[in-house]
């Protein structure tokens, strides 16, 4: 110990001495060497390694031929067995870097391996039980800060140094450099979206464009079609689509977007018995989702398009769980959504063009879609928020191109409809504007300010729509109908105007079964038998009005009643017979309630005999029949005697 101090000190005073002269002078060679030979010297202590680590920096630009040799005793520091010794290394190496910046990324690369400190050692030391030997956690903040000083020294090549180390290789490795390579590979993956992820965005990739940036994308997204998807969406979520480049879109994304889905086509592309759930595509399109339409860092037709090629058949989605179906599509209509917002802003011809086209092919299969979720019945918040996403995009549809809904969609949106009102679903509020449903056998849409909820006539284009937004059934219409007077006798079931009726109802009848009884049945058998009970009654029975006689000059006939009005008693005068006329006309003004309607008593020949009988029972009515013309002719005594021989 003694004799280790000794030299140290005559050490320290050549080196002191060296270091006032200057140039590569003999005496500050010679003060080199030593320093250098110190840190192998087999009897040097702790504090010796430290003072040599401390001062070879100084020297090292002065003797190029001594780099080498220099530089192996700065990394045989890093590997010592003192804590603090490898600590004084790892500094040695920043210092190193900084007098001669040719060595930075060679540093680089031993300050990456040199981050499992604190984890595994890389030196491969071992203690006397044969475990590895596990260094103190606080070397590995120092090699961080190392790292971090280097990555400003000259951040592309560091940053590639760094990405050497997540890309894997080609070529084949045993199990123990395949081990430590994946050790070392999450560490790196962890630094960069941890400790140095500030630096990178704040210092080296803004404003977008930079030769670091350049170098970090392009081997993070080779990395992706390779690396395990826990380290994938690290690398996603965390590092890429936190540089500034990805903070708007740019055609720059896309390339993430299509390694990701490049990726996630090979399990698709399995046949059905060897394709349970998602596996692997499932996290993948999960991704994918979270870069096109979460953060709009790549064009969601891209993601689309996809969508339409290889999950959009019946056949695809059958393979796999009904919770996945509805997962995948909730990300179907959530890239739809994306299309329709993107066609919006779109301000070129051409690109509108070819979403209008994507978006009409997509909705187009809306019905399938419609049809597999409504299958699956899982009622999450997921499904029925889906479910609005899609109705959404048909109504943005039919109001933009007047599109007409096929039979099919509407026959799966009546059975969402149906669903709603059998039971009681949460968060279905948003899915009830939209499609609500009526009581009897039509279905429609109500108006309302939600524009959510703008799809009233969704299912009406051959319909016709009601002012209050709802469709009406025959009973329904008729209880709106004015009142009948009182004085009027009920019309029977026959004479209803029929023709009108089938026009309404049965263009889209639809029989409703309530509580286990046909509405329609009960509808006609009530018809019927009021029917029968007035057909019964005489007296209240009303025949239908007969039509109007033609005489063989085309002079309409004049009809019993009219002649009735017309006939005058015997002997009156024309003066009396007109002043009776005009009392009549007026009498018949006062009595009736209401003028220039229906008579009290209808139509009927016998209530107006009657009413004429009460209104002249003292005058005598002259005989207008052929038989009664004939009597008179042939009885002009008119006793009836001459008429009664006759007969």
């Amino acid at each position: 110990m003694a004799d280790s101090d000794e030299k140290l000190k005559r050490i320290k005073v050549r080196v002191e001495r060296a270091a006032q002269d200057t140039g590569g002078t003999s005496l500050r060679r010679g003060a080199f060497r030593e320093l250098i030979q110190l840190v192998h010297s087999p009897q040097a202590s702790l504090q010796s390694k430290s003072y040599a680590a401390g001062q070879i920096p100084r020297f090292f630009n002065d003797f190029p031929d001594l780099e080498e040799e220099a530089i192996n005793a700065v990394y045989d520091l890093c590997e010592d067995q003192d804590s603090k010794v490898r600590i004084d290394g790892y500094n040695a190496v920043t210092q190193v870097s900084y007098a001669q910046r040719k060595w930075v990324k060679r540093n680089a690369d031993v300050l990456v391996q040199l981050l499992q400190s604190g984890n595994f050692s890389t030196c491969g030391l071992e203690k006397s039980n044969g475990d590895l030997y596990i260094d103190e956690p606080e070397e590995a903040a120092v090699v961080k800060i190392a790292l971090l000083k280097h990555l400003d020294m000259d951040p592309p090549a560091v940053l590639g140094v760094m990405c050497d180390q997540v890309v894997p290789l080609e070529e084949d490795l045993d199990e123990t450099e395949r081990q430590t390579r994946e050790r070392l590979r999450s560490l790196v993956i962890t630094f960069l979206a941890t400790d140095a992820l500030g630096v990178i965005v704040e210092k080296h990739t803004d404003p977008p464009g930079s030769e670091a940036e350049q170098t970090l994308v392009s081997q993070l997204v080779l990395s992706i079609r390779w690396l395990e998807i826990q380290e994938v969406e690290v690398i996603v979520r965390d590092i890429l689509l936190s540089l500034p480049c990805y903070r708007v879109y740019s055609s720059r994304g896309d390339s993430i977007l299509l390694a990701l889905l490049d990726r996630a086509k090979v399990p698709l592309q399995l046949p059905a018995s060897n394709y349970g759930p998602l596996s692997s595509a499932r996290s993948l399109l999960a991704l994918a989702q979270f870069v096109a339409v979460d953060r709009h860092a790549a064009s969601p037709a891209i993601l689309l398009q996809f969508y339409l090629s290889f999950l959009m058949g019946r056949m695809a989605l059958q393979k796999i769980s009904p919770q996945d179906r509805v997962d995948v599509i909730s990300w179907i209509s959530g890239a739809l959504l994306a299309c329709e917002a993107e066609m919006v802003k779109s301000r070129q011809t051409s690109s509108q063009e070819q979403l209008r086209r994507l978006l009409s092919q997509t909705i187009d299969a809306t019905s399938l879609l419609l049809e597999i979720l409504f299958d699956c019945k899982v009622y999450s918040p997921v499904f029925w928020r889906t479910v609005q996403t899609l109705l959404q995009a048909v109504n943005a549809r039919k109001k933009r191109d007047n599109w007409a809904l096929p039979s099919h969609l509407i026959s799966i949106i009546r059975k969402f409809e149906e669903l709603l009102v059998q039971g009681t679903h949460e968060n279905t509020m948003d899915v009830q504007d939209l499609i609500r449903v009526r009581s009897g056998p039509f279905f429609a849409f109500p108006l309302t300010a939600n524009p959510l909820s703008s799809f009233e006539q969704l299912l009406t284009d051959n319909q016709p729509i009601p002012l209050n937004g709802s469709m009406q059934t025959p009973r329904a219409m008729s209880a709106k109908l004015p009142e009948r007077p009182s004085h009027l006798p009920e019309p029977s079931a026959a004479n209803l105007p029929q023709k009108k009726y089938n026009t309404i109802y049965h263009a889209n009848r639809r029989p409703l079964v309530k509580d286990g009884v046909n509405e329609d049945a009960r509808d006609a058998d009530s018809n019927s038998m009021i029917s029968s009970k007035r057909s019964n009654n005489s007296a209240e029975s009303v025949p239908e009005p007969k039509r109007a006689k033609v005489g063989l000059k085309g002079q309409p006939t004049p009809s019993l009643l009219s002649r009735l009005a017309g006939a005058d008693p015997i002997g009156a005068s024309s003066s009396e017979r007109t002043r009776r006329r005009w009392r009549g006309k007026l009498e018949s003004r006062e009595t009736s309630p209401e003028l220039e309607k229906h008579p009290t008593t209808g139509y009927s020949i016998k209530g107006a005999a009657s009413a004429r009988r009460s209104e002249r029972s003292t005058e005598i009515v002259q005989a207008t029949s052929l038989l009664g013309r004939l009597d008179s002719v042939n009885d002009p005594a008119g006793d009836g005697s001459m008429g009664r021989w006759k007969r």
